[in-house]
């Protein structure tokens, strides 16, 4: 089954969440972003079952997968 993910990357003047092209959330602090779309990834799995994740884009290019639930 494909994993759903959850982005968090940068959008000036903070962090953008976003799943697909649909933006959740902007102008968050990196922390918060990573956490809120954590969370929503884990809320995602548990009501559905199917595989989520969190990838964020860092400011060097790097992209780095994190809370990565079933």
């Amino acid at each position: 089954m494909k994993r759903t993910l959850i982005m968090v990357e940068p959008d000036q003047p903070g962090w953008l969440i976003r799943i697909g092209g649909i933006a959740l959330e902007r102008n968050l602090d990196k922390i918060i972003a990573i956490d809120r779309a954590t969370r929503l990834a884990r809320s995602r799995h548990d009501s559905t079952g199917h595989p989520t994740g969190v990838e964020v884009h860092m400011l060097c290019g790097k992209t780095i997968a994190i809370g990565l639930h079933g």
